[in-house]
């Protein structure tokens, strides 16, 4: 091959390698779609691997919830997640600690009451062994901020 083809293929496969900071925020998005997943097919074992075991999520009443909370809600046969989808992401990684700032659409039923509300939370992994874990979280009920004066 001759050496500009050859710089241009390597060229063509170094875009295609996320660098270092593009790279972990691809990965937290994915877990983060893949967490949010594991709430729709009650997929216990993501959430395991995903969720610290000191895992606490702090709700807009000022309710925590365990690690073993949420399994519990996401096994219950008296739960269901229809919708359970994140977008508008911002990523913010500072070496082995992330994090992760979206709103959640959430549509299901709990306990015999509908539900379907939109979230803005923030998540916070650290790398633990290579794979992005979440540590803790914080939502609140997603609302629009009008500016003062409005």
């Amino acid at each position: 091959m001759p050496l500009p083809a050859l710089a241009a293929t390597a060229a063509l496969f170094t875009a295609a390698v996320p660098s270092g900071a593009a790279a972990d925020i691809a990965q937290l998005i994915a877990t983060d779609k893949r967490m949010q997943r594991a709430f729709v097919e009650r997929d216990l074992e993501a959430l395991r691997e995903i969720f610290t075991d000191d895992y606490v999520l702090v709700v807009s009443s000022g309710t925590e919830r365990t690690k073993a909370d949420i399994l519990a809600e996401v096994a219950s046969p008296e739960n269901r997640w229809e919708v359970n989808e994140s977008s508008g992401w911002a990523v913010r990684v500072h070496g082995d600690t992330a994090i992760v700032v979206a709103t959640l659409h959430q549509k299901g039923v709990d306990h015999g009451q509908p539900f379907d509300s939109h979230v803005k939370f923030s998540d916070t992994y650290i790398r633990d062994q290579g794979r992005w874990r979440n540590v803790h979280a914080h939502a609140s009920r997603a609302v629009d901020v009008k500016p003062a004066g409005d």
